[in-house]
């Protein structure tokens, strides 16, 4: 009974899959037909797909990590990525920020600033908007003013940002209104902000900018203008008292000139000693005492005739002469009158002389102005410690020895000689020997090995190798399995009753425990022998089984059907 009951259900079962396939065999006849075909084709696409999955894990995996330069106006985007281009370094531009390769951030960023290109943002400064704003009712003097104003300040701007060393500068002007009373009158002021693109400004530029500022307002005097820089440094002050200037002024003269001894004596010291075997320090006393004096001097010993005036007149007689009825020019000397006139003898003879000589003589005269120049070194002091020499014994232990006095003899002499020792001015030189403190370092502890820099890089590289090898075993090794061989046996297939059959299959997980025992399909006494099943999924996956390894048998059991509904 049991095996009747089985029977009449793999009828009912059976008859119903083929009648649902043969539904199905008109529509997929011509793609069954062609099955190798699309089975070729779908193995090579998935083939592909796989590279490009391996090939864009690869890409990944070199991937630099890249960090934001900055952001740029569209004027200097353009600059910036026009160099960037012709250095031929690699960038991605995001909106208007440049991304670059983070291990070259510094390298670039470097590079940028030598060149001069910079993160620059807007000139215009709030508030410049209300000033430039048109009113249709007519502006205001104050109004015009303001304006003119705001134009001689951008004017000055522009002209300060024309030097090399400044990337941006803004300018403030303080005019006062004119007065007609001088008493009340005041001075005019700047101030200048200046962005620099090194890390300094000489002040060679820093007096320049004074001067083009004082000089393009009128009544402005230097000492009112004031320069500083984007990180607060007081460059030039406008509103310090001269007195605190000028000492300001003398201290960073002193500075420099005992930085340039500093130098002199490195240049002589470290062909000699090495660069960390002594240390010097140098001090001076500069004189600012501002002196002129001036002098004029005589040399009489070699005088010359600036002028001369010489007389000489002579009379022989006592006659009248000249013009006749004319009065002589000269006046009537003084004279004897006799009070009876005698009558004179005119034959006598009256002599009468004059000399008059004036000279007027100059001496040699000398005229010398001196000005003493300021600054001028008035004492120099300097100190140099030598450390002791090191030598090393048979036994390899390093001895320290302190230099001869010949060593210390020879150099002085070097350093007398080299920086201009004066001794009638009290400079001073002093060179000793001493051992230096040298502490050993403490070896810095190595970070871990995952706070290195490449161990994450490496790891993503291993990581993407490892991916795409995963991938080509258990993937792309079958695909091209498959495409290359076709008609190769699997090695998991089963060989049930001389029929093949695959053993990954659903259907025949349960006809492969009764595979060795015994046939699994088979007649006997006109009826179908099934295997022991005993639900209902399982029946239909034998007769599943059944169509697709016995076709013959299944003919056979159709054609029993078909005749026992004819009776």
């Amino acid at each position: 009974m049991a095996s009747e009951q089985n029977g009449d259900l793999l009828l009912q079962d059976g008859g119903a899959a083929i009648d649902e396939n043969e539904q199905k065999s008109s529509a997929l006849g011509s793609i069954l037909s062609n099955s190798d075909i699309l089975r070729q084709i779908t193995l090579i696409l998935a083939l592909a797909i796989c590279l490009a999955i391996a090939v864009f894990i690869l890409l990944w995996g070199k991937e630099p990590d890249m960090r934001p330069l900055g952001t740029f106006p569209t004027e200097q985007l353009v600059k910036t990525l026009d160099y960037l281009d012709q250095q031929k370094i690699p960038y991605e531009v995001e909106g208007k920020s440049i991304m670059v390769n983070a291990e070259k951030y510094a390298d670039i960023r470097l590079q940028l600033t030598r060149a001069g290109l910079v993160s620059q943002t807007d000139t215009s400064v709030a508030g410049e908007d209300i000033l430039l704003k048109d009113n249709s009712f007519g502006v205001s003097q104050r109004m015009e003013g303001e304006r003119l104003k705001l134009s001689r300040e951008r004017q000055l701007a522009s002209a300060i940002e024309q030097f090399q060393s400044v990337a941006k500068a803004q300018v403030l002007l303080a005019i006062p209104k004119d007065n007609v009373f001088a008493r009340n009158e005041r001075k005019p002021s700047a101030t200048v902000v200046v962005t620099l693109k090194g890390s300094a400004l000489d002040q060679g530029t820093v007096d320049s900018i004074v001067d083009m500022v004082a000089s393009a307002v009128h009544g402005m005097e230097p000492t009112r203008v004031t320069v500083t820089d984007q990180n607060g440094r007081l460059l030039n002050s406008g509103s310090q008292d001269p007195v605190a200037a000028q000492t300001r002024r003398e201290f960073a003269m002193q500075q420099k000139q005992e930085l340039e001894y500093k130098q002199k004596i490195d240049a002589i010291l470290i062909p000699v000693l090495g660069m960390d075997n002594y240390t010097a320090e140098v001090d001076l006393a500069l004189d600012f005492t501002e002196q002129e004096q001036t002098r004029k001097s005589y040399n009489p010993d070699l005088p010359a005739v600036r002028s001369e005036m010489t007389m000489e007149e002579n009379s022989a007689n006592g006659q009248s002469q000249g013009v006749p009825g004319a009065l002589t020019n000269q006046p009537p000397t003084n004279s004897a009158i006799p009070e009876q006139a005698t009558a004179g003898n005119s034959s006598s003879a009256n002599g009468r002389s004059r000399k008059e000589a004036t000279r007027n003589y100059e001496l040699d005269t000398t005229v010398s102005h001196t000005r003493r120049q300021m600054g001028g070194i008035r004492r120099m002091t300097v100190s140099v410690a030598v450390d002791y020499k090191s030598n090393v014994a048979e036994e390899g232990k390093v001895n320290r020895e302190p230099r001869t006095q010949v060593e210390i003899d020879t150099l002085r002499r070097l350093l007398s000689a080299g920086l201009g020792f004066d001794v009638t001015r009290g400079d001073t030189l002093e060179v000793v020997t001493i051992p230096f403190n040298r502490p050993e370092l403490d070896t810095v502890a190595e970070p871990p090995i995952y706070e290195q820099p490449w161990f994450w890089r490496a790891v993503r590289i291993a990581a993407s190798v490892l991916i795409i090898i995963v991938l080509i075993v258990t993937i792309v090794r079958p695909m091209l399995k498959r495409l290359l061989y076709p008609d190769a046996k699997p090695e998991h297939e089963l060989d049930l009753d001389n029929h093949t059959v695959l053993g990954g299959d659903d259907e025949l997980s349960l006809l492969a425990a009764q595979a060795e025992s015994e046939p699994i399909f088979g007649l006997r006494d006109g009826q179908l022998k099934l295997p022991d099943l005993h639900r209902d999924e399982d029946l239909l996956k034998a007769v599943r089984a059944l169509v697709a390894n016995e076709p013959d048998l299944a003919a056979q059991v159709i054609k029993e059907w078909v005749a026992q509904d004819a009776r």
